[in-house]
């Protein structure tokens, strides 16, 4: 299925295939669906990722999923990103990383440059009808507090580090009425990666320094320090899933 989605604020073409749709894709829209009518009140789904895993074009697709069907609750998408710390906070606060003091701006997208507590709050928050997202600007690079109506049902939560294995995150997932994970190969996330700022103009040594730098830290970050999701999706390297 080809499909032209919003992601991110971004138009993007898409393709899934047909099998995986059948078998994997509206299966899930449906489950959603039947724990809104069981629990008659807003579910909360996870979805969390690596990054290159294209996680937020399937959230996308879900969400595009649900809005084709009168019998499916549709659902929103409701991006993590939004709770990045300011760059004025990065800016001005530091972390040790590895017996190195580091200012956390060097580290932007990694799991210590989010604000938890305000996460935590407003995942609590979900439960009421008129809640409020942030959302992440990707041309100012920083957060916009509230910008987000949230107003459907059925909402999916994608972000990195939805599901670490951490202290106080890995408590995250109790707030959710059911978790997914994707999974796959760090060699397939480091050649979409670098792939993706080549295509930006950056050089290919210049997007190759980046990704060991940064990307491959957090990819293996939430590829090996998870919890457990109620549902593991497997990528393969031609973009269709597994269930494992």
């Amino acid at each position: 299925m080809k499909v032209n989605l919003n992601v991110s604020g971004f138009e993007t073409e898409a393709v899934f295939p047909d099998n995986d749709v059948k078998k994997i894709h509206q299966p899930l829209i449906e489950k959603f669906t039947r724990l809104y009518q069981e629990k008659e009140e807003r579910v909360v789904i996870f979805l969390g990722a690596p990054p290159g895993s294209g996680k937020s074009t399937l959230a996308a697709f879900w969400e595009h999923l649900s809005e084709q069907h009168q019998q499916l609750e549709p659902l929103q998408v409701l991006p993590f990103d939004g709770f990045h710390y300011p760059n004025e906070i990065l800016d001005t606060n530091t972390i040790e990383r590895n017996g190195e003091i580091v200012p956390l701006r060097s580290i932007k997208g990694s799991y210590e440059t989010f604000n938890l507590t305000e996460l935590i709050d407003k995942l609590k928050q979900l439960k009421v009808k008129d809640s409020k997202w942030p959302y992440y600007d990707r041309n100012l690079h920083d957060p916009v507090d509230d910008a987000i109506s949230v107003q459907r049902n059925v909402v999916v939560v994608e972000g990195n580090w939805l599901l670490l294995n951490e202290p106080v995150w890995n408590e995250l997932h109790r707030l959710a009425d059911f978790t997914v994970f994707i999974d796959t190969q760090p060699e397939f996330l480091q050649e979409r990666l670098v792939g993706r700022k080549v295509r930006g103009g950056t050089s290919p040594e210049e997007a190759l320094e980046f990704y060991l730098r940064s990307d491959a830290v957090n990819v293996d970050k939430v590829l090996n320090h998870s919890v457990e999701a109620d549902l593991n999706l497997f990528l393969n390297q031609d973009g269709s899933f597994e269930i494992r």
